[in-house]
């Protein structure tokens, strides 16, 4: 496989004192040889430019991108009764051991919308159950962040214990590798979005090397609740810069349609500038839309939660696929992109700072069915849940709306 390569040169200047000692060839040769070696590395050292290309010589030619974006998930309650064994050690891992079903080779990266905060807090099954508040175990970060790069916190949930257990949640998944954003408070913009640096492969040919590509990623909590003036618009110094991917949970619980207050949600997102909106929340799949030529998805359903009855035990991930093609500008989007992805990084000022300009993304959408619930681990769905979560979608009037076929 080729790789990249990003060739720095850099050098210093040291002064260099030649003693000239007539007579002995041997050491004015000697010093002529130092002074032209450094000679050069001073010449070098002029030339700051980072290059970015394939070690053959051959310029990329196009950059591109999987995804599956999931909806809930909430490794507490239920879900941790059942990984609990009898001999009342947790088995962290025993939630996430079907996954593999859904190919997850095929993709760069998982996102979904974690609707616990991560604390030490010891909770029963029973106090979960009545008190409606969850509590995730710090021992279900490492198999999380290893499915899912990409985590929403903008819900209902994810601030059941308050302000410190929450962003003790965002400091354990950002220590542990996940790329996070949104807050249980749409009020707090500074966490609606995040400049992610989201994993790519950028093409020659047949062949294709990583890297990341700096996306802005943005998500609101808007359930039993309508945006305040200047929440919404937190995206507005993005998109000028930055594709924006939305995300929003809101919306009415266990309805097979989306409702007005949605509708009219995710429609000012779009207004404003994102790429495609994807809404969570009502617990059941619904209906999607297409609006000035970009996707709405209304509601995923749950991912990996504990209900009970089957519309609220399947989902609907939507397989998202993105092409670029390549120039200068995207390599200089690139390069930035190693520097996206911790939390709270400067990636938007160091953007406008280099005079990026945005990229085009051409997208295709798909939709891959899983199951879920209570003593159901999360797999993916037979043909007909997924012919039944594709007819609750209209989906194949959404993918004719969008061109993606005949």
């Amino acid at each position: 496989m080729r790789r990249y390569q990003q060739n720095q040169r850099t050098g210093r200047r040291k002064p260099v004192l030649i003693s000239v000692i007539l007579g002995v060839l041997l050491t004015i040769g000697a010093s002529v040889w130092i002074w032209a070696s450094q000679r050069n590395d001073s010449d070098e050292a002029e030339d700051t430019t980072q290059v970015v290309e394939f070690t053959d010589g051959e310029q990329p030619e196009r950059v591109v991108g999987r995804y599956l974006f999931t909806g809930s998930t909430v490794p507490a309650r239920g879900i941790q009764q059942q990984a609990t064994r009898a001999d009342g050690t947790i088995d962290y891992y025993q939630p996430f051991s079907e996954l593999h079903t859904l190919e997850p080779e095929k993709y760069d990266a998982w996102m979904t919308e974690l609707e616990c905060p991560i604390t030490d807090r010891q909770m029963t099954f029973r106090e979960q159950v009545d008190t409606l508040v969850f509590n995730c175990l710090p021992g279900f970060v490492d198999p999380l962040v290893e499915y899912f790069e990409l985590i929403s916190l903008a819900n209902n949930h994810s601030g059941d214990l308050g302000l410190e257990a929450f962003e003790e949640t965002q400091q354990r998944l950002d220590d542990a590798g996940a790329q996070i954003f949104g807050h249980y408070v749409p009020g707090e913009t500074a966490d609606a979005c995040e400049v992610i640096g989201l994993p790519v492969r950028i093409q020659s040919g047949e062949e294709e090397t990583g890297g990341r590509l700096p996306i802005a990623f943005c998500a609101w909590h808007y359930f039993n609740m309508s945006p305040e003036p200047g929440e919404l618009e937190a995206m507005l110094e993005y998109v000028d810069i930055l594709p924006v991917f939305a995300f929003t949970h809101a919306g009415a619980e266990y309805f097979a349609e989306a409702q007005p207050p949605e509708e009219e949600l995710t429609r000012a997102v779009l207004d404003l500038g994102a790429e495609f909106i994807i809404n969570n929340n009502p617990h059941w799949v619904q209906n999607t839309d297409v609006y000035n030529d970009r996707l709405i998805v209304y509601s995923t359903g749950n991912f990996m939660f504990d209900q009970l009855d089957e519309e609220t035990n399947r989902a609907a991930n939507i397989d998202t696929s993105i092409a670029i093609r390549y120039d200068e500008n995207v390599a200089a989007w690139l390069e930035l992109g190693e520097e996206c992805i911790g939390q709270d990084d400067n990636c938007l000022e160091r953007a406008r700072e280099l005079g990026l300009e945005k990229i085009e993304i051409d997208y295709t959408f798909d939709v891959v069915a899983s199951y879920n619930g209570y003593r159901e681990l999360p797999r993916k769905a037979s043909e007909q849940t997924q012919a039944a979560v594709e007819e609750r979608m209209n989906w194949q009037q959404t993918l004719r709306e969008l061109g993606q076929i005949d």
